[in-house]
């Protein structure tokens, strides 16, 4: 190539100046009347091309290093995304609205991209040093998911669910009911409930701390998916998972809540982790602690035991594993043992959690078969929201039996194969589970298939990359195209659900604002009702309980509106307030409390970020006043 090529920059040059000229006509600036201004600008943009050719070049060149020569003509194709400003000018194109800025952004991302390209190449031998650093990675990649889910932290108020753990663990950590022995019905088992308390403890009494412990919980996971991948595949899996898990719209989304299940995960997952390296009486033990944070994570126990036999290879029937086992079922014992004592000899004539959770979600059972299909693609529904992006769906669809197929063909050479079909059959397995009995069908209930997702992802996008690898061998060229491609298609199919997950907009995880204003009606009360007051409620029972919990007023539930026409007869001298939420109507109240002698007065509103009404306060007061 000689110097006189280097001419052929002109031409994207010109051309792109020219559509700048355009775009400034199409808008209206007067100052293009002029043949003069029209070429002035065009000629502005053309040496500003150029310009910033020859500096980028005399960059490059220092960089690589490389001569000046070979730096102008390797930089000058990089030149050729600005030909799709040429598009503009086609009419069927032109006239889409705002398509001039869609095509400059175009150009300007392909111009910048090919340059970045080229300083990566350059540099890939520190790329490489880089890369057998995989913490360094590991880490960037946790910062990143931690400032996603820590982002979300306040954008809701808390779900009702939310609002009940939390208020036990306030009567927790205020010494109130250090055992919730007196006045309330507990259904959950103790960790997760003492977790909050201690967050509390150090932290103080707020949404943030109580949805701390669940952030914490999704990072660690995410430590433990990478260890996990990686003793069972290899550095390039595992943080391919750790990158699907940190950006699962699912997970994001969950993280910064105060419902049991990001813990329990993260306990199975470790229990996971410790039962691939032998320590199995550690294993046992969080497994333990993840089924008393939440029971259902006895699904995991099929996959607990696969990750406790594999480290003893064929012989399954060996002492050295039934001992492992023992040790699992010692460490799984003890922490059911310590929660026993807690529940049935400390919180003595109490109802232990196991009764009351029966009592309160109706039990388990069979599902009838009409209820199978419409229940399975339900939870079809909420699985969609794992990876948020119909793309990769279909790639886990249709990359999974490939997956499953290649392991088994290639299961003397590749690594992983066994896992990969152990986690399949765990996925169907949960997914069944769920199905055929009847559990109700809440997004939450799914969450501890996104690691097991995230693998499987990460598994299906590098297996052409392991076969590429067996035919050509450690071929850096190859493996750095793939890599590369494999990263630019990621960052275009996960920036469009990691934008919704940032806006709260998959409807999985908190309340989505239903219930904001909660925290508004709360300090309302706490600083105009008087002590003694008495607060009628229907709906917002473990709200208040959480939000006004040191506020010395009285709630009482009415089942019908007759009681509180009753109630404010008996006790006339009472300020007496209700809270009706936007979802609901106080004409009927209202209706029953006139014909009595009383009547509504409303006193105080709520709003939404969006302007929508939330909540609105009523004081109960007799007509004649």
């Amino acid at each position: 190539m000689n110097r006189k090529t280097y001419a052929l920059i002109l031409a994207p040059a010109f051309l792109f100046s020219l559509f700048i000229v355009e775009v400034l006509c199409r808008h209206g600036y007067e100052v293009l009347a002029s043949p003069l201004g029209l070429a002035a600008i065009a000629l502005i943009a053309m040496v500003a091309v150029v310009g910033i050719w020859v500096a980028y070049s005399l960059f490059l060149s220092r960089l690589a290093p490389m001569d000046l020569q070979r730096a102008l003509r390797v930089d000058l194709w990089c030149h050729a995304p600005l030909l799709l400003c040429l598009a503009y000018f086609v009419p069927s194109i032109g006239s889409i609205l705002n398509i001039g800025t869609t095509l400059f952004f175009l150009a300007l991302a392909g111009l910048f991209t090919c340059r970045l390209a080229i300083v990566l190449y350059c540099r890939r031998s520190q790329l490489e040093m880089i890369a057998f650093r995989p913490h360094l990675i590991l880490a960037l990649v946790i910062a990143l998911a931690a400032i996603l889910r820590i982002s979300l932290i306040a954008t809701n108020r808390f779900h009702g669910d939310e609002a009940l753990y939390s208020h036990w663990g306030l009567l927790i950590a205020s010494g109130k009911d250090i055992f919730l022995r007196h006045g309330v019905i507990v259904d959950k088992p103790p960790v997760f409930l003492y977790t909050l308390a201690l967050s509390f403890k150090i932290f103080g009494a707020s949404e943030t701390a109580a949805r701390l412990p669940n952030i914490i919980s999704s990072l660690v996971s995410m430590v433990l998916v990478y260890h996990i991948a990686l003793a069972l595949t290899n550095r390039r899996v595992a943080l391919l998972s750790v990158v699907f898990l940190a950006l699962s719209p699912f997970d994001v989304q969950f993280a910064p809540t105060a419902f049991t299940d990001p813990m329990m995960v993260c306990l199975s997952l470790a229990s996971f982790l410790l039962a691939l390296k032998s320590r199995h009486l550690a294993a046992g033990l969080a497994i333990g602690l993840a089924v008393m944070t939440k029971p259902t994570a006895v699904l995991f126990m099929p996959l607990l035991l696969f990750f406790t036999s594999l480290p003893f290879g064929g012989s399954w029937l060996s002492r050295r594993l039934a001992r492992a086992i023992l040790l699992l079922a010692a460490g799984f014992l003890v922490v059911c043992l310590a929660v026993v004592c807690w529940d049935l000899v400390i919180r003595v004539n109490c109802v232990n959690f196991l009764s009351a959770s029966a009592a309160r979600y109706g039990g388990l059972r069979l599902a009838s078969p009409e209820r199978l299909l419409p229940r399975f693609q339900a939870w079809l529904r909420q699985l969609h929201y794992l990876t948020g992006s119909r793309l990769l769906d279909a790639v886990l669809v249709l990359g999974v039996p490939v997956l499953l197929g290649a392991g088994v063909w290639r299961r003397r050479r590749g690594s992983g194969w066994l896992l990969d079909w152990a986690l399949v059959a765990f996925f169907l397995h949960f997914v069944a589970v769920h199905t055929l009995l009847t559990f109700s069908v809440w997004d939450r209930y799914m969450l501890g298939l996104v690691p097991i997702v995230a693998i499987l992802l990460a598994r299906v996008m590098l297996l052409p990359l392991d076969l590429l690898l067996e035919r050509v061998g450690q071929s850096t060229r190859g493996k750095v195209a793939y890599l590369v491609s494999l990263a630019i298609l990621l960052s275009v199919v996960v920036v469009g659900p990691t934008q919704v997950a940032l806006r709260y907009g998959f409807p999985v995880g908190g309340d989505h604002g239903a219930f904001q204003g909660i925290d508004d009606v709360a300090d309302y009360f706490r600083a105009n009702a008087p002590a003694g007051s008495i607060v009628f409620h229907k709906w917002l029972a473990w709200h208040y309980s959480f939000y006004m919990f040191d506020v010395p007023v009285e709630f009482y539930w009415y089942p019908d509106h007759d009681f509180v026409l009753s109630s404010a007869d008996r006790l006339p001298n009472l300020k007496k307030y209700v809270v009706f939420p936007s979802w609901t109507s106080a004409d009927e109240l209202e209706g029953v409390l006139n014909a009595g002698g009383w009547g509504l007065s409303e006193i105080y509103r709520t709003y939404r970020p969006d302007g929508t009404m939330s909540f609105t306060i009523y004081q109960i007061e007799p007509l004649d006043r």
